[in-house]
């Protein structure tokens, strides 16, 4: 088995669906690697009939198809951890559920990660696009106090300067790469382990990128690997975002000097308080909300 996909769902069935279709669909005629691809679906104790509907759907389905039952929600990194495990793959491509595979981005995905020039490339992330075909952002800078400080408190989004500042979320910079859509040789994991489980969600590919750079592996994007992201999982933008803040606090108390801790948790609450102020200044009032409501959980 040379590719292992491994996809998370919780209560999104037609999306999962959708998904495990648009795999099947994406090889192209001539390719051999659908030959030697397989598929995990892992379900978080979905409610909605999700791990029935692919069990069924295994039974025709023209790739191995296999399904894990998580008798409890214990989030994204724990749920691809157990199908990692017993993934047979060299190549390990983790796919959101609410996620299309365009035609030949797994094959590119595998050849472009095993070209000998590539030995140090481990994690190589697929170009997201939206469903218009118009690029997504995702990625940014490694996580330093300079680039978290370019992003919470909105340096980056400055007219002209803003694109040359290094940020955390800076679409191009290829510090970190969302778990998306991104491919990872075994080698990477055999190396540096798994996806933290302290991370329930969100941060998890962060701190992941993270040690992979302390290990000297590369990450990239592959620009002819196209993915369309749907952006319509099963979580509320709110709990993205304290996901992602909380994500930071815990990079730092596992990978930073003990000293920044107090800087990054100021940064962070400066940056909450300013979407608040400028987002109720504007008239957004959603997103005003949004954070005010934040302020005490960060």
């Amino acid at each position: 088995m040379r590719v292992t996909i491994i996809i998370v769902s919780f209560n999104t069935k037609d999306l999962t669906l959708q998904a495990l279709h648009a795999v099947a669909n994406s090889f192209p005629s001539t390719s051999n690697l659908k030959k030697s691809t397989e598929i995990i679906v892992v379900d978080n104790n979905s409610s909605d009939g999700s791990a029935t509907a692919v069990e069924k759907l295994s039974t025709t389905f023209s790739l191995p198809l296999k399904v894990l039952r998580n008798p409890k929600n214990t989030g994204f990194a724990h749920a691809n951890n157990l199908a990692i495990k017993q993934a047979k793959g060299a190549i390990i491509l983790l796919l959101n559920s609410d996620t299309q595979v365009q035609p030949g981005a797994i094959d590119q995905l595998y050849q472009t990660l095993l070209l000998p020039a590539n030995n140090k490339l481990g994690i190589l992330a697929a170009a997201l696009q939206n469903q218009d075909g118009s690029p997504q952002p995702q990625g940014g800078a490694m996580p330093n106090l300079w680039t978290l400080t370019n992003h919470l408190l909105m340096f980056d989004d400055i007219p002209v300067l803003g694109k040359f500042l290094p940020s955390t979320q800076h679409a191009g910079s290829k510090g970190w790469v969302a778990a998306t859509a991104v491919a990872i040789k075994r080698e990477v994991f055999d190396e540096i382990g798994l996806l933290d489980e302290n991370i329930f969600m969100y941060g998890e590919d962060v701190e992941f990128c993270l040690r992979a750079r302390y290990h000297l592996w590369l990450v990239g994007i592959e620009p002819q690997a196209k993915v369309t992201h749907l952006q319509a999982a099963s979580s509320s933008k709110k709990s993205a975002i304290l996901g992602e803040l909380l994500g930071y606090k815990f990079i730092w108390a596992k990978h930073m000097p003990l000293w920044q801790r107090p800087i990054v948790n100021l940064i962070i609450n400066l940056g909450v308080r300013l979407r608040w102020w400028i987002f109720a200044t504007i008239g957004r009032r959603e997103q005003a909300d949004l954070y005010r409501d934040l302020l005490g959980k960060v």
